[in-house]
């Protein structure tokens, strides 16, 4: 690890080579500037060139940047979580997805600038509950915003910020660019389509080659720069219930077992529930009795055209015949 002083120097005066030598030399010069420069100093010097992801440097850019001011007409919250994004700056940025961590962790400033007497607990509880509004991502020629995001948080998580930053990589990945625009025409579309019948704002698309599981595609919103949706988040990566996306694996759990795509299984309200009398088809308490999506039951149905379909009482009798293990 690297003090505050440290990094400055490394910054600054020394190459990133990661040498024993270079070390030393960090340490060495670190106890100079200390001698020679107030903590306020250093300190200003570090926020002057701090990353703050992407193409962003320096406190007064990352203000400006999501918030539209001076970095000196900042509130206390907003101040938080410019020192919060610090630590990784692409896991916790506004526009990606993970604000619940980036919240915690400006609430972890705040209370210790609280518990060190920099601010009062008057000060502090205001801090807690104000609403701050960040400035929506700058439009760019960016092309799949969502997989390029994606994919530098991975690698960040991996070698680090600073490597990620000054090393000067090439990334090659498996993305196809023509499907990727394709694909991103094709959800906008959609969203706007289902928005207007339905009232369901986004959707999300990842397309995945079968034969490598490499990513081709990944468009994680109708529009990644649409403020009005919060389009910077990605869907795609966001913690969902799977829905019918999980029948596929019961069937071919079935399969696996001998059953076949002719094996046949009755559509009909059922009670699944041991704990309820098989006469209350409801779904009120302990009790599960499910319907289908158009509340029509079929009857005798394959499990070729249950699947087909998705109708849910045949997914469900499929998944007790092969045991949930």
């Amino acid at each position: 690890g690297s003090t505050i002083t440290q990094q400055v120097i490394k910054r600054s005066l020394l190459t990133a080579d990661k040498t024993l030598g270079r070390k030393l030399k960090e340490w060495v010069l670190a106890l100079k500037l200390e001698r020679i420069s107030p903590k306020e100093k250093i300190l200003e010097l570090y926020l002057n060139e701090a990353a703050y992801g992407g193409s962003i440097y320096g406190a007064e850019e990352a203000s400006n940047t999501y918030f539209g001011k001076k970095a000196k007409d900042v509130t206390l919250p907003e101040a938080a979580y410019l020192a919060a994004m610090l630590q990784a700056p692409t896991f916790y940025s506004p526009y990606g997805n993970h604000l619940d961590a980036l919240e915690a962790r400006k609430n972890l400033v705040l209370l210790k600038m609280r518990e060190n007497g920099f601010i009062t607990q008057a000060q502090y509880d205001e801090a807690l509950t104000t609403e701050v509004s960040f400035k929506p991502p700058r439009e760019s020629n960016i092309e799949a915003p969502h997989f390029v995001f994606y994919v530098r948080e991975l690698l960040e998580e991996k070698y680090g910020q600073r490597a990620l930053e000054e090393s000067g990589w090439r990334i090659i990945t498996t993305l196809d660019v023509e499907l990727e625009r394709k694909h991103e025409e094709i959800v906008k579309a959609r969203a706007l389509e289902n928005e207007e019948k339905f009232n369901a704002s986004n959707a999300a698309i990842v397309a995945v080659d079968p034969r490598t599981g490499d990513i081709l595609t990944m468009a994680g919103s109708r529009d990644y720069f649409d403020e009005n949706i919060q389009g910077n988040f990605n869907i795609a990566l966001a913690s969902r219930q799977p829905g019918s996306a999980f029948k596929p694996f019961v069937y071919a759990a079935a399969f696996s077992q001998g059953y076949t795509p002719d094996t046949v299984v009755f559509d009909v309200r059922t009670q699944f529930s041991t704990a309820c009398d098989a006469g209350n088809l409801t779904s009120e308490g302990e009790c599960y009795s499910p319907e289908n999506y158009d509340h029509v039951f079929r009857g005798p149905v394959s499990l070729r055209n249950a699947l087909a379909q998705s109708i849910n009482i045949p997914a469900v009798k499929t998944l007790y015949l092969v045991g949930i293990q």
